[in-house]
Order: C-alpha cells, then structure tokens, then sequence
C-alpha cells in the first residue's frame, strides 16, 4: 500500500511539470495562429487530456472488460462537469463565461454527452452504436475546423501588414506543437499509470469492475483536467477551462465511447448502479447549464453546488456498493 502511494505521488508530480509546459506551449501556439482560445483548446487540450480515458477504453476493450471503460467514461463526465469546474469555481472565485461558448458549445456539449444514454436504452451499446458516437464526433470537429478556417481568414483580412519581427516560422510552430504533443502524451501516460496504481487498491477491497471504473478509475482519469483547469485559474485563462472541460466531455461521450463500443459491446448487469450514474448526469448537466447560462458566469457558491453534488453521487455509489 505504502509502495503504490508513493509512485502515485510521483506520477503526481510528473502530472503537474507536463501540463505546465503543456500550457505555455498552447499560448505560444494560440497566439501565433490567431485563433480563439476556447476553440484551440477544445480540440487539442480536450482530446490530450483524454488520453488516459481513451488508452483504458482500448485496454479494457481488447481484453473483453469493457464495463471499466464505461464506467471510467461516466464517471469522469460527472467528474468533469460537477468537482472539476466546481473546484475551479472555488479556488478562483468566479469563472466568466466567452460569448461563443453561451452561443453554441455549451448545447453542443449536452446534446454529445447525452447521446450515449439515449443508445443505451435498449440495454446495450452496440457496435453500431459505436460507430453513431464516432460520426457524431467528427462532425463535431469538422464544425471548430470550419470555424477555425473562419477566424484565422477574417484575421489576415483585419490586417494587411504584419511586421517581421512578429512572424513566426514554420519550424518555431513546429517546435510548439512537438513540445506540447510530447508533454501532454506525458502527462496522459502518468495518468494512465496513476490510474493503474489505484485500481490495483481498489481490486483488492473486492469492487465490481464498473464501481472501480465509475468512482476509483475516474478520479484518476479526471487528473488532467483537474491541473489544467487549475493552471488556468493560476493564470487566468478562463476560456481555457471551459473548453478544455467542454472537449474532455465531447471526447469521451463521444470519440471514446464509440471506440470502446466498436471494440467490445456492452451489455449492462448493473442496471442501479447504471441508473444512479444516469440520473445525476442529467442533474450535473441541468445544474451546469442553470448556473452559467443565467448570469455568463460560474460564481464561487455555484461551484460549491457542484462538488456538493458530486460528493452526494459518490456517497450514493457507496451505498449502493453495500
């Protein structure tokens, strides 16, 4: 016990040094391409602090165990819309919220996160369906690319002359992009590991697989949120919070889901605890949209509400375990 504590704090620490280069190099790159925050960090940010989702759906679904994915993937959306933003709400006392996530995203955002449970009830998320959530995806991104393509034209058009000395070479955006892939496929590998390590713990109180994905395995996973989002109330990034939590809930709900279901369709045995889970999704969801649509931000107290609730669903979830 004491061994793997002692390597989760370690891989802890690597955590934080990979995100924040991470960081800097992201603000170097979205500074340099003209593009808005919030849709950089929705696709890059997003998709990368994801990796620990997506290289444990793969795992579980190669090796015929895809109920831990699926409850990693439930539990870290939870996560994600309740104690991470809540928590970030906390510690920097209000998030504001940007236009162009009040106009689209945030229904973007339901509408993804809400598909797989609507292709779960029949009790099964099959191969088809898996593949329903992939499209969904990429029709997703093709919509920030067109966007992105949108922004950096009217850029270029709003100023004619651009001084040499603030042009950036191909090989400088380059080196951002290889640093910030490199420290990012880090800090999902660390997390992967962490990941590992509490499992391990969690095997041997005698856990269901789904139980140890929805509540161990997805605090774990949600790590990378967690630092990002923390970064970036550090320094006052807040389109980087909202779209760095915004891509991690369209990735998972969508992209990684469907891989995990193409890999190895599910089949639910656990219905209350699938249930329960379902429930307070639609609760975190509801509260999250009252709460930032109503005033274009997320007050401290909101942010308490939050986490509030995601401690109740886990309160509940050990319940439910007895």
């Amino acid at each position: 016990m004491l061994a793997n504590l002692l390597i989760g704090g370690a891989l802890v620490a690597v955590m934080v040094l990979a995100t924040g280069i991470a960081i800097d190099q992201f603000e170097k790159l979205s500074t340099d391409i003209k593009v808005k925050k919030l849709l950089l960090a929705t696709v890059i940010i997003g998709l990368s602090t994801s990796l620990p989702e997506l290289f444990i759906t793969v795992t579980s679904g190669l090796s015929g165990e895809p109920q831990i994915a699926l409850g990693d993937l439930m539990g870290a959306n939870i996560a994600n819309l309740s104690w991470v933003i809540g928590g970030a709400a906390l510690v920097g006392k209000a998030i504001p919220v940007v236009g162009e996530y009040i106009r689209e995203d945030l229904w973007i955002t339901m509408i993804l996160a809400m598909a797989p449970f609507l292709l779960m009830i029949d009790g099964t998320l099959g191969r088809f369906d898996g593949v329903i959530l992939i499209f969904g995806y990429l029709l997703y991104l093709s919509d920030l690319v067109e966007k992105g393509r949108y922004r950096i034209k009217q850029a270029k058009l709003e100023k004619h002359v651009i001084s040499k000395h603030h042009l950036k070479t191909i090989e400088g955006r380059l080196i951002h992009i290889v640093k910030m892939t490199l420290s990012l496929a880090v800090l999902g590998v660390a997390a992967a590991k962490l990941v590992g390590v509490a499992v391990n713990i969690a095997h041997g109180l005698g856990a269901s697989t789904f139980w140890v994905g929805l509540i161990v395995v997805a605090l774990g996973t949600t790590l990378p949120e967690v630092i990002v989002s923390l970064e970036a109330v550090k320094r006052r990034e807040a389109s980087l919070i909202l779209g760095n939590l915004l891509g991690s809930v369209v990735v998972n709900s969508s992209l990684i889901m469907g891989i995990g279901a193409v890999l190895s369709p599910v089949i639910f045995d656990d219905t209350l605890t699938k249930g329960i889970s379902g429930i307070f999704m639609v609760v975190v969801l509801g509260l999250f949209w009252l709460f930032t649509k109503t005033k274009h931000r997320l007050d401290r107290w909101e942010g308490g509400v939050l986490v509030g609730i995601y401690l109740m669903f886990v309160g509940i979830q050990f319940l439910a375990l007895r």
